[in-house]
């Protein structure tokens, strides 16, 4: 499966009552129908031939969130070049690492990007490069690109939308490489995951079947970076034949107005940009009562933040678990399971990421890689058709996460009895102090519900004595007035104990985060322990 192929079979261009659906760009006033971006996508793929691009080839897009950039993606995967997506949250340096390591032999430049990094382009393999302007795409108008367009790449394949997503299929087709997806880089140098069509047809055929829209017409808003999970999942609605609402940059009052003006229906954000969300003004004055999934994933959720977007947006909060080399949704924990966890007041399951996914099978492992019961803690690993293929060039690093046929994920994690898994923290975050060990994630967890905290971190720090200490980066709301450092430190004890209570709190301005909104926890560490032997 191609990503132009979710375009291509789209009900949008065969089913009367889609037809109305539309890609709409709120910041460069652009709409394109259906058919203009099948049209756009074959014409701009001619133009990618022409200029030396050909199938196999690593094309990145390097552009903010736009309906240029969809029509970017779709022409790569037209031609069956492979899509590399670059966040422009990223620093430059840690983008022009992912070219050179991909190999990438042609880029699609937001013009103002290229313009901060063209003298750093000398001596990457380049073939061309093409930009993105408010109203052309490779020198050429979006008039001119909607025109109907030469049959030669136009997909020949028709999808049923009922394929299986739960069997890895040996077809060519679908072993072929689509796209290459960075890994976080939250502890390290970013790696690429190979993404070939399983992947692709694993991500949206679970979301067919658990976030199905069949009252209303779907409308998907994207506003945060379609390079990663917010434009990953858009792609279920396109082969639906849903509207696709494209904003660039974060902002609370434009979020929740398009909610209400476009009927959206599905819209994904990190929990750090929902808290940016709940602490809006106004949250109270829209319409959300089109909202039929308001999905969060890419880091733990503050229960009691999590209990108040419940409030506001009703019953449609559903958390989804993944990582880049096993994407997105490999567990999934709906509206149903929320809203039962709420009126039981069970925090336990609100803090899970949900039960295994249809086709994805989920052990937690002991050390030896022994499948561990029920209530007892070990790494969780992945089987199932969305794992990547491999990382890209790198099969030493590839073996190095497969075990006894299963995919691990440095992730620790305990199953209730009901099959809930609930991530207790990543394996290389835990921290030793005084010969215990202690996972940060419980004591953030209990932190993040203190009046005007608006998130936080807890990481090991050097100690002479216990060899590490608890210690708490606290960001706090804006104008807000949190306790006293001794009052956070009594109040952890009294809950949590006195090992896992922080030993020390520092209040920051902002803590660090990745593009995708993930605290960079490296970050922090690095200025405890830059002067330090040992790293733990």
């Amino acid at each position: 499966m191609r990503l132009v192929d979710f375009l291509d079979n789209s009900s949008a261009l065969f089913c009367s009552e889609a037809f109305k659906a539309k890609f709409i760009d709120l910041d460069n006033n652009i709409s394109l129908s259906y058919p203009e971006m099948v049209n756009v996508s074959i014409n701009l793929a001619a133009i990618l031939a022409k200029k030396g691009v050909k199938p196999a080839d690593v094309v990145a897009t390097y552009s903010p969130n736009s309906v240029a950039t969809y029509c970017c993606i779709f022409a790569i995967s037209r031609l069956g070049a492979v899509w590399l997506p670059l966040n422009t949250k990223n620093t430059v340096d840690s983008n022009l690492k992912l070219i050179r390591l991909s190999n990438a032999n042609f880029l699609f430049f937001e013009k103002d990007i290229y313009k901060k990094v063209s003298s750093s382009l000398n001596g990457f393999n380049l073939v061309d490069v093409a930009f993105l302007e408010k109203n052309k795409i490779a020198g050429v108008s979006f008039s001119a690109l909607k025109q109907p367009a030469e049959e030669i790449f136009r997909s020949k394949r028709n999808f049923s939308t009922e394929e299986k997503y739960d069997s890895v299929s040996s077809s060519p087709e679908q072993n072929m490489l689509i796209s290459l997806f960075p890994t976080g880089g939250t502890t390290g140098d970013s790696k690429l995951a190979e993404w070939r069509g399983n992947t692709w047809e694993a991500i949206v055929g679970i979301q067919k079947r658990k976030m199905k829209i069949t009252d209303i017409p779907s409308c998907y808003l994207i506003s945060v970076a379609m390079t990663h999970a917010s434009g990953i999942g858009s792609f279920a609605t396109i082969l639906e034949g849903g509207s696709i609402v494209v904003m660039d940059g974060f902002s609370s009052e434009k979020i929740l107005f398009a909610i209400q003006k476009y009927k959206v229906t599905t819209l994904f954000l990190p929990p750090t940009a929902i808290y940016t969300l709940l602490d809006y003004e106004d949250i109270k004055a829209y319409d959300y009562s089109s909202l039929r999934y308001f999905w969060y994933a890419a880091a733990p959720m503050s229960i009691d933040k999590l209990k108040v977007a419940i409030s506001i947006f009703g019953p449609v909060m559903v958390q989804t678990y993944g990582q880049a080399e096993a994407p997105m949704i490999c567990t999934f924990l709906s509206a149903k399971d929320h809203l039962k966890a709420l009126n039981k007041n069970d925090d336990s399951v609100l803090g899970s990421c949900g039960k295994a996914s249809p086709g994805v099978e989920i052990a937690v492992l002991d050390e030896s890689g022994n499948p561990l019961p029920f209530g007892f803690k070990g790494e969780v690993a992945i089987k199932g058709r969305l794992l990547m293929g491999g990382y890209y060039n790198n099969i030493e690093a590839t073996a190095s996460i497969r075990l006894n046929g299963w995919q691990l994920t440095g992730d620790i994690g305990v199953f209730d009895e009901e099959g809930f898994l609930s991530l207790i923290d990543r394996k290389g975050d835990m921290i030793i102090t005084g010969g215990f060990n202690v996972y940060p994630s419980e004591i953030e967890q209990f932190i993040w519900g203190m009046p005007d905290i608006k998130d936080c971190a807890v990481i090991g720090t050097p100690h002479e004595k216990w060899g590490e200490q608890v210690t708490a980066v606290i960001e706090l709301k804006k104008n807000g007035n949190a306790l006293s450092e001794d009052e956070i430190i009594k109040l952890c004890k009294n809950q949590l104990g006195s090992v896992k209570a922080p030993k020390k709190i520092i209040m920051v301005d902002k803590l660090p985060k990745s593009g995708v909104g993930k605290v960079l926890k490296r970050d922090l560490r690095a200025r405890f322990w830059k002067n330090e032997v040992r790293k733990i």
